[in-house]
């Protein structure tokens, strides 16, 4: 679907959505995400292209790949219970191997210090949709969870076995600044 259509398609789909909930005015549970749906994060229009899900042993973590049409970027969007993450992947050339690293552990980043909050295994035991590369259920990642001291942004570090570090930075948004459509 070509940038008029989809910006047709939103428009069509807000105004049917406007529409039923002057029709309905009880509470609607918003729709789930899944790839191929549409709606806005703090005003930019977005479409999921994929979802992929984690198991770490003692639960699990859903990362939704999305399209911005507004800004042409790929952006992803981490859900663990009611908890929402938007993250940008940034260049990793100086990020730490996440197995090397400890909780609580203090490194540089980017000319920034950076804090270790968890580091863990897990297993990605769902993939939906479409990805610009080739990634399998069954995989193993080992991850980082980590905060920049001066800004307080989330930066995530992961290393799927056999792949390179992968560094991704960005900040929980509020779950009122994701409209589903």
């Amino acid at each position: 679907m070509g940038l008029f259509g989809r910006s047709k398609r939103i428009v069509e789909i807000r105004k049917d959505k406007r529409k039923k909930q002057r029709e309905d005015s009880s509470d609607t549970k918003s729709a789930e995400l899944h790839e191929g749906c549409i709606g806005t994060i703090d005003g930019l229009d977005f479409t999921v292209l994929g979802k992929l899900v984690y198991d770490w042993g003692g639960g699990q973590w859903e990362e939704f790949y999305l399209e911005f049409s507004d800004t042409e970027e790929h952006k992803w969007l981490s859900k663990e219970g009611t908890t929402l993450e938007l993250l940008n992947e940034v260049e990793s050339t100086d990020a730490p191997d996440p197995g090397e690293l400890k909780e609580g552990a203090v490194f540089d980043f980017q000319g920034e210090k950076v804090k270790v909050n968890e580091v863990g295994k897990a297993q990605i035991v769902l993939v939906e949709g479409s990805f610009p590369w080739s990634i399998t259920a069954g995989s193993q990642v080992t991850y980082a969870d980590c905060e920049i001291d001066r800004t307080d942004e989330i930066l995530s570090i992961e290393k799927p076995v056999g792949a390179r570090v992968e560094v991704y930075k960005g900040n929980e948004i509020s779950n009122r600044s994701l409209e589903l459509y």
